[in-house]
Parts: structure tokens; sequence; C-alpha cells
């Protein structure tokens, strides 16, 4: 849990999994209509409780987002992690890097949505930014190494890992799963065109 731990108020829910159900509640809520927009009364009518149900476990929607927000960076972290250590090579391990953060984000969309643009009106609180910074970090390690073994050259490592996350978090905006491809399969065009740029 985020943050200190508090003594439970109000009566706990009458339904199984209390505590993800509202999570994931929440993020759907969050994912569709925005932090901002979004109050306990409107979570606890989409899980089906009272709203002092929803105080029992949470005691602010800070807390709830929070909890959101860095369950997905973790799980995030650790799913890209396992693809990357797969690859060998400095290419490899960026092309798994991207298309892994890619398949993560399909699956977890609404999670993710929230994650990336449910900020409006919270505060990162001090475990997300440290969540954040160890992700990027992961990125910028990947780069660094094939750039020291002269598999890439990169002039700036940090300003390559922001232009790669940028690439991919922007996919959220715009990826639906109705879509005929599949977010894997444009991270994979983003990484050709990293490698291959436009010109002819």
């Amino acid at each position: 849990m985020a943050g200190k731990q508090r003594r439970q108020v109000g009566r706990p829910a009458t339904i199984e999994a209390p505590r993800e159900t509202i999570l994931v509640a929440a993020a759907t809520l969050f994912a569709t209509n925005g932090y901002e927009n979004t109050s306990l009364q409107d979570v606890a009518k989409t899980v089906g409780v009272s709203k002092a149900a929803v105080y029992h476990y949470f005691s602010t929607k800070q807390q709830i987002y929070d909890e959101i927000a860095i369950a997905m960076l973790r799980k995030l972290e650790a799913f890209v992690r396992e693809k990357v250590a797969i690859e060998k090579r400095g290419e490899d391990r960026i092309r798994a890097f991207m298309i892994a953060h890619a398949t993560f984000m399909e699956q977890n969309l609404t999670g993710f949505v929230t994650l990336l643009h449910g900020q409006s009106g919270t505060v990162r609180s001090a475990a997300e930014i440290a969540a954040r910074d160890s992700y990027e970090s992961m990125l910028r390690g990947i780069l660094r190494d094939a750039a020291d073994r002269s598999e890439i050259r990169v002039d700036n490592v940090a300003t390559a890992s922001v232009a790669i996350l940028s690439m991919l978090n922007w996919m959220s905006r715009w990826f639906r799963p109705e879509m005929e491809r599949r977010a894997a399969e444009f991270a994979q065009d983003y990484y050709t065109l990293l490698f291959t740029g436009l010109k002819a």
C-alpha cells in the first residue's frame, strides 16, 4: 500500500476480492472519464457497493490512483525485463524492450492509460517516482551498454530513451484493441524507423 498505514473505516464490502475489484473499476473510470471527473461515489456505484465500503479500503481517490500507477510500473518492468534478458545483441535487446512495452500496454490498457494520462489532479508519490525512474533507467542501461560495445551510435542516451518511450507511450492515446494490427506490430514499425530512418 502506498503511503502510511491507516485505521480502516466504514464497513467492508461483501464482494470477492474487494480491493482488486475497486482498483479495476477505478482504472476503467479514470481511463474513460479522467481522474478529475471520477469521484469515489462513481467508483462505488460501478462496483456495486456503498461509498463507505470503498472508504474501508481506500481513504482517498489519490490513494487509489497511487496503487494503480505503482502496480502498473512494477509489473511493466518485470514483464519487459524478462523479455529483454533473452536477447544478447544490443539491437535485439532494444527491439525486445519496445515490443514488450507495447504488448504490456495492450494487455493492461485501462491501467496503462490511467498511469500515463490520469495524472491531472494527482500528485506523484515517492514510490511512483522511484518506479518510473527504475524503468527508465533500465532502458538507458540497454542503450548505454549497446553504445559502449559499438553496436549502436547514440550521442545522448537520455534523449534517445525519452524518444523511444515517447513513441511507445503515445500509442495509448490512439490504440484500440479492436484494431486489425496489434500493438507489438506498431512497436516493430517504430523499431524499424528508429534503426533505418526515413532517408531513401
